[in-house]
């Protein structure tokens, strides 16, 4: 039987209670003063807690812990199960080395979960697939970063580097085949083919042509630089491209003030003046479960 690990999400009820301290009137009080939905948010934590003690029945022999309870590198399972949304899914990856995952929304009326194999809506289905091996393995591209040498988390989604503040503008000289430009904007994104829908499509569709939605298993990244001062630009060619595997993308940060990067917005790293990051597909593709 293989070791399965469920990391479920916390709803929004159970975690601005525990966050809070609050009761369960006083949370009801709070989400009234604030206008909250507060209809939607119970039913929300309802079907979610549904879910959850669904799936432990359906596959009572797997261990399922929260969210916040995962501090450390998931060693000793087969297979990790995400319980949630997107952000829930990426969070998970950044514990999991080489386990296959499976991505499962639990709350698919309020949660899009473009990254999850399957919804709530699937649950018997997929504990069946489980427990029979009835699965294949599917490898997404990750990002691999250093910042002066040193390795830090891998990217399921994307890598943003750019200044913590939103009013200040973003310096870096770009390095990219050979070529070298400096850029003056609100920061970069080196997205994934998982990435690809997301913040970085956001940022291209109002910004340049090209850089298209693109598959999680393609060996390539897309990068756009994000409102890119226009005296020193990038050219067209250039403002929104990719780096395919074998090639590397070089920042070498001239911030001003509070620089830093982020891996899939979860984790912080300094990139302040003089830091050097480079960034490339990684050979170690995430391995995702699709039942």
């Amino acid at each position: 039987m293989a070791r399965i690990l469920i990391v479920a999400k916390q709803s929004k009820y159970e975690y601005e209670r525990k966050k809070f301290e609050l009761s369960h009137e006083e949370i009801i009080a709070k989400y009234s003063a604030e206008r909250a939905n507060l209809e939607a948010i119970l039913q929300s934590h309802d079907g979610q807690l549904k879910t959850r003690l669904t799936l432990q029945e359906l596959l009572p022999d797997a261990r399922l812990i929260m969210m916040d309870q995962l501090k450390e590198q998931i060693l000793d399972y087969d297979m990790v199960i995400s319980l949630g949304g997107d952000n829930s899914f990426i969070y998970v990856t950044h514990f999991i080395g080489n386990i296959p995952i499976l991505g499962i929304n639990s709350d698919p009326r309020r949660s899009t979960g473009a990254l999850c194999a399957v919804t709530a809506n699937s649950i018997e289905r997929v504990a069946k697939s489980i427990q029979n091996e009835k699965f294949r393995i599917e490898n997404w591209t990750r990002l691999q970063a250093t910042i002066d040498g040193k390795l830090i988390t891998p990217a399921t989604s994307e890598y943003f580097f750019g200044e913590k503040l939103r009013k200040d503008m973003s310096r870096h000289i770009l390095i990219y085949r050979g070529k070298e430009y400096e850029q003056k904007s609100s920061g970069i994104i080196i997205a994934t083919g998982a990435g690809s829908t997301g913040w970085y499509d956001s940022a291209n569709r109002f910004s340049w042509p090209g850089g298209d939605r693109f598959d999680k298993t393609e060996q390539k990244a897309a990068f756009i630089v994000t409102e890119p001062y226009r005296y020193v630009a990038l050219p067209s060619d250039v403002h929104a491209s990719y780096i395919l595997a074998g090639e590397e993308l070089i920042l070498h940060s001239l911030n001003d003030g509070d620089g830093y990067a982020t891996a899939d917005s979860w984790e912080e790293f300094d990139f302040s003046r003089g830091r050097k990051a480079v960034i490339r597909i990684s050979d170690k593709p995430l391995k995702i479960i699709i039942p």
